[in-house]
């Protein structure tokens, strides 16, 4: 018997080496397609999301030629894909061209930059816009291209301008509700009105006593407007001339203002001043000048009273 022996054992292991290479292999290969289409999925991802963003979004070369565009930045232009290959800077009114190239080297020399410009669509009508501008990078970190966001600020300025107009409107609401609380007309019989005032007396509201006494004489038809100055901490010029003018607005209306609540201090500082009150009957109290008032309401009234056969006989007391 013949027998002949040889040693595998490097030939064993060669082969285990290399079906643990090709192992490794397939499982590398696996691994790179997972990434790779784990990338192509995040790409595809990526584009539909900029794609259906409700915000503009484009992209242009360092020349400001216009790349790409998405579904809403040609609509909210107006140019659809003719928007592809334009200059950016014809999308802007001129007097913003300036304003857009000062923002195009801030983005070249600091990254980015964000601002409110306005659009100018193909039409010729402009939208303002909110714009966030940076810069992109190649796989050299050079810097390769301008994106930008625009966000349409239309409904946002609309929306502050109505807040705007209804916050005026609640102001203006308050103001005639301070208004009628700061001068209050309270109607004492159906001749005679009163009008007490409290605090400083201002221009305006110098000018709101006389419009309202006027149109509450007016609409009572009084022929007495008690005007009662016993809580005016203040009155220097500007007070006695406002009393004053609305005395001789008040005559004109065939009415008569009587004054009251002048204190001694007062007085003496009207009279210091050198107002003329010769035309305003004055009373020191309140009650004094509703008294008053009241009085000679009824003297009237007894003046005008009819005889038997329907005729106005004077009374003589």
């Amino acid at each position: 018997m013949l027998g002949i022996s040889r040693d595998v054992t490097l030939q064993k292991q060669a082969e285990e080496a290399q079906r643990r290479l090709e192992y490794e292999l397939q499982q590398t290969n696996r691994e790179l397609e997972q990434r790779v289409s784990a990338q192509v999925e995040d790409i595809r991802s990526f584009q539909s999301l900029v794609e259906n963003s409700p915000d503009g979004i484009g992209v242009a070369g360092l020349d400001t030629v216009i790349t790409y565009a998405n579904a809403a930045f040609k609509t909210l232009t107006g140019y659809g894909d003719d928007l592809i290959g334009m200059p950016f800077l014809q999308l802007y009114p001129e007097d913003q061209v300036a304003a857009v190239q000062a923002s195009a080297e801030q983005v070249v020399s600091h990254g980015s930059w964000i601002g409110t410009l306005t659009l100018k669509r193909q039409d010729g009508t402009t939208v303002p816009v909110r714009l966030l501008s940076f810069l992109m990078y190649n796989s050299q970190g050079q810097p390769s291209a301008l994106s930008a966001m625009f966000q349409d600020l239309t409904s946002q300025q609309q929306a502050e301008h109505e807040r705007e107009a209804l916050q005026q409107q609640i102001i203006e609401a308050q103001r005639s509700a301070l208004r009628e609380l700061s001068t209050p007309l309270i109607p004492l019989s159906d001749r005679v009105v009163l009008m007490p005032l409290i605090g400083s007396v201002d221009t305006a509201r110098a000018q709101q006593v006389m419009e309202t006494l006027l149109e509450g004489i007016a609409m009572y038809q009084a022929d007495t407007a008690i005007l009662d100055i016993t809580g005016v901490s203040v009155v220097d010029t500007q007070v006695a001339n406002a009393l004053i003018q609305t005395a001789q607005a008040v005559r004109l209306l065939g009415a008569q203002v009587v004054l009251t609540g002048i204190g001694p201090i007062m007085a003496q500082t009207l009279v210091h001043l050198g107002a003329d009150l010769s035309s305003i009957v004055t009373r020191g109290s309140l009650q004094n000048g509703i008294a008053y008032a009241l009085n000679g309401e009824k003297r009237r009234g007894r003046a005008e009273k009819p005889d038997n056969g329907g005729r106005v006989r004077p009374v003589v007391e």
